[in-house]
Parts: C-alpha cells; sequence; structure tokens
C-alpha cells in the first residue's frame, strides 16, 4: 500500500482545498476558523496516510 502514498496525499491536498472554498468563497465559516480547519485537515490527513501506509514490521 505504501507505493498509493502520493495518490492518498493527493486526496488529503484536495480535500483541504475544499474545506477552504468552503469557508473563504463560500462563507460557512469566518476566516480564522476556516484557516484553522484547512491546516487541521491537512496534517490530521498526512499523519494518517503516513501511519496507514507504512509497512507492517516499519519501526
Amino acid at each position: 500500500m505504501r507505493h498509493k502514498r502520493n495518490a492518498w496525499m493527493g486526496v488529503v491536498g484536495g480535500l483541504g482545498v475544499v474545506v477552504a472554498l468552503a469557508g473563504f468563497v463560500g462563507g460557512w465559516m469566518t476566516p480564522r476558523d476556516t484557516i484553522v480547519v484547512t491546516f487541521a485537515v491537512w496534517i490530521l490527513g498526512a499523519t494518517l496516510v503516513r501511519v496507514f501506509t507504512d509497512p507492517p514490521g516499519k519501526s
């Protein structure tokens, strides 16, 4: 599954962009909340991708 890491990182990046557009353009959140949620999606998403795509025996 490690070879699919780039694809999953792209999904996470796209999700962050969707959140940013919804907040800034759509007005669903205040600008401060939009920035916080966007970075949270990127950071947590990248962390989860790294955790779930590392080989099981790697320490």
